[in-house]
């Protein structure tokens, strides 16, 4: 599943999940296997032991990076789907501005002259997100700016007002936008 696309948080989290349990589990083998043969933690397959610990690692700090973000209520999702066939949905975005801060939303819809962002995340983060995504635009040389909304029907109705992209240039910079937010995300 492609980032940007409905139920990706989910399919990644799972997925990390599964590789750090797999490579957690083969360092507790090769481990356990050594101290039986040889009797003692000095032995030839600790090496091989402690190095499957940096792609454990690696998978689990992954997963727990994911772990509190969850993807957008799937009756919103339904709702947006038009967008989605137009190519102009993302979903469970999570953005990461150049501090390494972590910034969530469920929607967002790219458009002719802009980004539309729905976050419903507790923690209002709209401003990081907008100075994040404005900045990412105005240095890939994108003529667009985003605004998030934490109001569903206000998001909707400005949506709703929204053009599909109706010629070569206009598909060409809503896909560029859409390349250059999923650059920032994990």
């Amino acid at each position: 599943m492609e980032k940007g696309t409905y139920g990706y948080l989910g399919q990644r989290k799972k997925k990390q999940l599964r590789m750090a349990l797999l490579w957690g589990v083969l360092v507790v083998i090769l481990a356990l296997i050594g101290l039986m043969i040889w009797g003692t933690k000095l032995n030839l397959l600790m090496v091989p032991a402690m190095l499957c610990v940096i792609p454990f690692a690696n998978y689990l700090v992954s997963y727990v990076a994911l772990a509190s973000y969850r993807s957008g209520a799937p009756e919103q999702y339904a709702a947006l789907r038009a967008f989605e066939e137009a190519g102009m949905l993302l979903a469970d975005l999570v953005l990461v501005d150049e501090k390494g801060e972590r910034a969530s939303m469920d929607f967002a819809v790219v458009y002719q002259g802009g980004i539309a962002g729905y976050q419903s995340e507790k923690k209002d983060t709209r401003d990081r997100i907008t100075i994040t995504v404005n900045d990412l635009m105005k240095r890939r040389g994108i003529p667009m700016r985003i605004k998030v909304y934490r109001d569903w029907e206000e998001f909707l109705q400005r949506i709703t007002e929204m053009n599909a992209p109706a010629d070569d240039a206009s598909l060409k910079k809503v896909k560029r936008a859409r390349d250059a937010l999923i650059s920032v995300c994990l």
